[in-house]
């Protein structure tokens, strides 16, 4: 990238997430990112036991999903970047040109990616918007 610079303003949230981790021990500790545009989800994914991603839900609709009321079922609308350098990097206006972020367990945080009760969503949205 050339002359660019990224201010970060959220460093707060992630070390609370760490922080909150580190006291609850072996309590899980479950991360409800609010999302407008893609996360460097690398910064902490692995420290925490859940991750529900949404785009501005109401808290009762994020309540219904986490008490298991309600099944999952968005897919992303963007990829989620490996590494910050992978966004340093990347082309602005090349779209899915990211390397997309992939957890232990081998999901890849790419787009139209989602999980429900079951795992990894695999319907007919994906299938049509799967690159």
């Amino acid at each position: 990238y050339k002359n660019k610079t990224n201010k970060t303003t959220n460093e707060a949230d992630l070390d609370a997430v760490l922080t909150t981790k580190k006291v609850m021990r072996d309590k899980p500790v479950i991360v409800c990112l609010d999302s407008a545009n893609p996360t460097v989800v690398a910064e902490f994914e692995a420290a925490v036991d859940g991750l529900l991603v949404h785009f501005s839900a109401t808290t009762q609709a994020l309540l219904t999903v986490l008490c298991g009321e309600t099944e999952p079922s968005g897919l992303l609308p963007f990829q989620m970047p490996a590494s910050m350098d992978v966004v340093e990097t990347q082309k602005e206006d090349v779209a899915h040109d990211m390397t997309p972020y992939t957890d232990e367990l081998g999901n890849v945080y790419d787009f139209a990616y989602g999980l429900d009760f079951s795992g990894v969503i695999e319907d007919e949205r994906v299938r049509k918007y799967r690159m």
